[in-house]
């Protein structure tokens, strides 16, 4: 039987091997294997690593094949080692930086022009919020108890911004387009009464607002009206 070409499953050279035989030898690097195992890292190379590790001398019977083939041995193309870098120990010197000591006058002066800021932030801020809090339960109470429908002010109703100019409904029920502008006027209508906004115009009092209707189906939005005729029409968006 010819010969059969297989691999160093350690190197990688290729070999010539009887395939009678169970056992190979590498000319190159003394590994013993399994032909079958090289014969297999011929077909497919990529199965295998090649580490290409140290062997012990063979000195066991010979393995060499019986017959001769006329194709050459061919040993594996060895890679080079890889320089490695020197390692750079250079340390940087560690620079003193002078300590800086404040005076404990300073320092409480700092602190107490911080308290100073904080008191007069809180002083504005807390009563501008409250002020708003309570207006827009004021109009969400308002506006609810004018509806036909029954809602709940703090779970189906959302009121929005400083000057309460948006807000959002949740109905559980659809409702046709005029409802949702008798509900857009409602609205407009409690939230002037509560910031006693004494000029009844349209543009005072409808314009700013914007009212998202949110129903089953999907609802409308109602979005700063610039008069009576665009409430119903390009100031409207049908929700989906």
């Amino acid at each position: 039987m010819a010969l059969q070409e297989g691999r160093c499953i350690n190197c990688g050279s290729i070999l010539f091997l009887d395939p009678k035989m169970p056992e190979g030898h590498c000319f190159f690097c003394d590994c013993v294997f399994k032909n079958e195992d090289a014969f297999r890292a011929a077909a497919h190379p990529d199965e295998f690593t090649f580490p290409n590790e140290p062997q012990p001398k063979y000195e066991g019977p010979s393995l060499t094949p019986s017959q001769v083939h006329h194709g050459p041995i061919v040993p594996a193309v060895r890679q080079s080692a890889t320089k490695v870098a020197p390692v750079d120990d250079y340390v940087i010197p560690e620079k003193k930086v002078p300590k800086l000591k404040i005076p404990l006058k300073a320092v409480l002066m700092m602190f107490v022009v911080a308290l100073v800021v904080v008191g007069i932030f809180a002083a504005i801020a807390i009563p501008t919020v409250s002020k708003r809090n309570d207006q827009q339960k004021q109009i969400g109470e308002l506006f609810v108890a004018s509806l036909p429908i029954e809602i709940n002010v703090e779970d189906d109703l959302q009121i929005q911004n400083v000057g309460s100019t948006s807000a959002v409904v949740i109905l559980k029920e659809d409702i046709t387009l005029e409802e949702g502008v008798e509900f857009f006027n409602q609205y407009c209508d409690a939230r002037a009464k509560v910031l006693k906004i004494e000029d009844g115009t349209f543009d005072k009092t409808r314009k700013p607002v914007t009212l998202r209707i949110a129903t089953p189906s999907g609802g409308y939005l109602i979005k700063n009206p610039s008069d009576e005729a665009t409430l119903m029409t390009t100031a409207v968006t049908k929700l989906k």
